[in-house]
Order: structure tokens, then C-alpha cells, then sequence
């Protein structure tokens, strides 16, 4: 993959990735009075909120724990990748939610929510109104594209496939029908939804190019100066396996997209595509917005970074929507929502639980059977109030690898629904 850039200047993109939060101390969570009932309202069915019903459950059965979700089953992003470029079906990344109301009686009500009111207590559904003692919400991301008015055709005709489900589908359909031409991927600036993700879409989506022996090539037009986790790992991919069929376009802003004219146009020149795969900035979903959770301007809700807790008290924000100091991504959510559960439990409890940095564990696909990684620690510093990722990365693409990040989603998988 031959690169270029169009020279913008340097900036701290980990930081950015990672979504840093500024606060003054680390603390213990106060125990309350023990309650007997109570009644905890999850929003949202994705990696945070299954994780959520399930481990309270799990651990409190007598817990009322209500799942509020409008698909029907849950699909995971993470392998999404594999299901795109050829690798894997799309049977195995998805799960029927009755699998908790069975196991551990969660209630799932498969409908959209159409209202928060944070003063009553109150979810809204098209059902009518549910009501919470603990509200944990996990919608996950929407696309931030109001000021940018070329993206609605856009991902309409090309979609970003970063909400799992139809558009996922429509861009396999467009990849599977695709028989030579120019491919368009575009990267957003920080934050958004899983850092690695587009870096290894263009991967495997080079390497679906070369396996097929098509006369095509792709265009990956990131806006930031380099891949935000395991750079080393995937330049060295797409130079020594890619620079024949793919082009890497650094530091380039998208400005518009011409469905019709089928060009993307960005700060360092038009590229003509047959099909495109146009990935644009995210934000929040929008249901936080009309909460009252979002000041205007913010993108992202603030929270405790170590309880998830938002400034409204039994309150909770976990997953992509927030803004904490663990990367958005799926794994991220899994974690953040057994902490949130185990939260929850303890003070019904009346307990304490000591709050503890989080892991994180990254796994990227740079062609067909070889995989790299990331290991991130995070270390507090007190006086300048702020978290330091310490990453840890494996950039030596191995078959090895590539079974691991395998073992490790449907690990994460059990540990959901099984």
C-alpha cells in the first residue's frame, strides 16, 4: 500500500482515541441501607447493557432487571470485519436476547425509546412508561453529521456499517457483487467506535481484492497522520502485503461525497469510487441529547470514569456514548458494565467497592489469517488529575494471533449469553 499525506501537522491521537477525562481523585463507592426491591432499567442491548442484565441478575436474582432493546438479536461488531470480507458467516455474531430472559429472567422488551424523564424516574417506550430506581444506559453511538449535510445521501447509498445490523448487510451485498473498480474507505477523526476497526477493514478488505484476483484498487483516506493503535503493525501490512492493489491517503478531510458523480472529495484531492465505504464522525446517540445529559456542544456524557456514574445520582453511562478514559469499543462496554452491575448490587447491599483501573485488549486483522494486538493498562496521576494508557502492542502479524482473537470474542460471547 503506497501512502500518502497532505502534511497536516502532528497531534496526540492516542490521547484522543482513548477519550481522556480529567478528575480531581480516585474513591470507594459509599455503601447505602440495605433495600430489598428495587427495580433497574437497562437502555440499550449491546455488549454494556447484556452485560449489565446478566451480572446483575447472576448475582442478584430477586433483582427486577429490565432490558430495553429495539432489535430483535444481538449482533457484535467485533469480528464484524471477517463477516465483510469473506472470512466468517453472520450467524456467529448473532445472539437471541431470550437467552437471558430463560437463563437468568431478565425482562427484554423489544421496542424503541422514545423518552427519558430523569425527574419521574421514567423510561418511554411506544408500550408506555417504565419506571427505574437505577437507569443504566448504553445506546451507543450516532453519526455526526448535522453540520455536514453530503453524509445523509451518503450512507444511505454507502454505509458506515458501524451500527451493527442492516448496514453490515448492505455493504457485504455491495462487497459480494463487486467485480473490479476503485474502492473508497474513509476514516473519521477521534473519537469513534472500536480505533482499530477501520484500519483493519482496509486490510482484509486489500486482501479480499487480492484473493479474488481483482482488477481494482482501494483508496483509504484517513483524517488522522496514522493508524491511532498498533501503527507500526499496520503500515508494516499494508507496505509489504498491499502496495500493488491499495493507496493510504494520510491527513485528508473529507469535504464532500457525490453520490451521483461517485467522488469523495477531501482536503488533498477528489478520489473517484465504483463503491465506497464512507465512515463519518460519531457522537453520542441522541436519546442522551434529549435526556438532558448532553450540554449543548458536547458529543460525548460525562461520567465518574470510575463508576460510570453521570451527575444525576443512580444514573449510569457506559459503553461508546460516554466519555471516560477507556477507548469506545465493545470490550470496553463488557467491562465497564460488570463494574456498574457490581455497583448496583452493592448498594442494594449496603456495601463498599473499591474502584479499580480497568484492562483493555485490542485485536486486529491484517489479512486473511493473521492477526495483531494491544494490551492497554491505565496508570492515575493524582496531581495533574488525569489517566495514562500504557499500551503494550504486539505488531509481528501471526497465525497465532489471529486464534486468539477468535477464542477471545467467543469468550466474551459465553461470558454474555452463556
Amino acid at each position: 500500500m503506497s501512502r500518502k499525506s497532505s502534511g497536516v501537522s502532528r497531534r496526540d491521537l492516542i490521547k484522543s482515541a482513548v477519550g481522556v477525562s480529567i478528575f480531581p481523585t480516585l474513591a470507594f463507592t459509599k455503601g447505602e441501607a440495605k433495600r430489598e426491591n428495587a427495580q433497574v432499567v437497562i437502555v440499550g442491548g449491546g455488549y454494556g447493557g447484556v452485560t449489565t442484565a446478566k451480572y446483575l441478575k447472576k448475582e442478584n436474582p430477586k433483582l427486577s432487571v429490565i432490558l430495553i432493546e429495539q432489535r430483535h438479536f444481538f449482533m457484535s461488531c467485533p469480528l464484524s470485519n471477517h463477516f465483510l470480507a469473506g472470512l466468517m458467516e453472520l450467524t456467529p455474531l448473532c445472539f437471541a436476547y431470550n437467552v437471558l430472559e430463560v437463563k437468568y429472567g431478565v425482562k427484554v422488551i423489544n421496542d424503541k425509546v422514545i423518552g427519558i424523564e430523569l425527574d419521574r424516574k421514567v423510561v418511554r417506550t411506544s408500550q408506555g412508561y417504565i419506571s427505574y430506581d437505577f437507569l443504566v444506559l448504553s445506546p451507543g453511538i450516532d453519526y455526526d453529521i448535522e453540520d455536514k449535510p453530503f453524509y445523509a445521501e451518503a450512507l444511505v447509498y454507502y454505509p458506515p456499517a458501524f451500527k451493527p445490523g442492516s448496514e453490515h448487510i448492505y455493504l457485504k451485498k455491495l462487497l459480494s457483487e463487486f467485480e473490479g473498480g476503485d474502492i473508497v474507505i474513509t476514516v473519521p477523526p477521534p473519537p469513534y467506535r472500536c480505533p482499530p476497526a477501520p484500519y483493519e477493514r482496509a486490510a482484509l478488505i486489500a486482501s479480499m481484492i487480492k484473493r479474488n484476483k481483482l482488477k481494482a484498487h482501494l483508496y483509504f483516506i484517513d483524517a488522522n497522520e496514522r493508524p491511532l493503535i498498533n501503527s507500526e503493525g499496520f503500515l508494516s501490512a499494508y507496505y509489504d502485503l498491499y502496495k500493488d492493489v491499495a493507496t493510504y491517503v494520510t491527513s485528508a478531510q473529507v469535504k464532500d461525497v457525490d453520490v451521483r458523480k461517485k467522488v469523495v472529495k477531501t482536503s488533498y484531492g477528489d478520489f473517484k469510487f465504483d463503491i465506497a465505504n464512507i465512515i463519518p464522525p460519531m457522537k453520542a446517540h441522541s436519546i442522551l441529547e434529549s435526556a438532558g445529559l448532553l450540554k449543548k456542544g458536547e458529543k460525548w456524557v460525562s461520567v465518574n470514569p470510575l463508576t460510570f456514574e453521570t451527575q444525576v445520582e443512580n444514573v449510569f453511562v457506559i459503553g461508546d456514548a460516554s466519555m471516560s478514559y477507556l477507548p469506545k469499543s465493545g470490550y470496553a462496554a463488557h467491562s465497564e458494565g460488570k463494574v456498574v452491575a457490581k455497583l448496583i448490587n452493592a448498594k442494594l447491599m449496603g456495601k463498599e467497592v473499591k474502584e479499580e483501573l480497568l484492562q483493555m485488549v485490542c485485536y486486529a486483522m491484517v489479512d486473511d489469517r493473521e492477526a495483531i494486538m494491544t494490551e492497554t493498562s491505565f496508570k492515575y496521576e493524582k496531581d495533574r488529575g488525569r489517566f495514562i494508557p500504557i499500551h503494550r502492542e504486539d505488531n509481528q502479524r501471526k497465525e497465532s494471533t489471529a486464534k486468539r482473537y477468535i477464542e477471545w470474542a467467543k469468550g466474551l460471547w459465553r461470558d454474555m449469553f452463556g
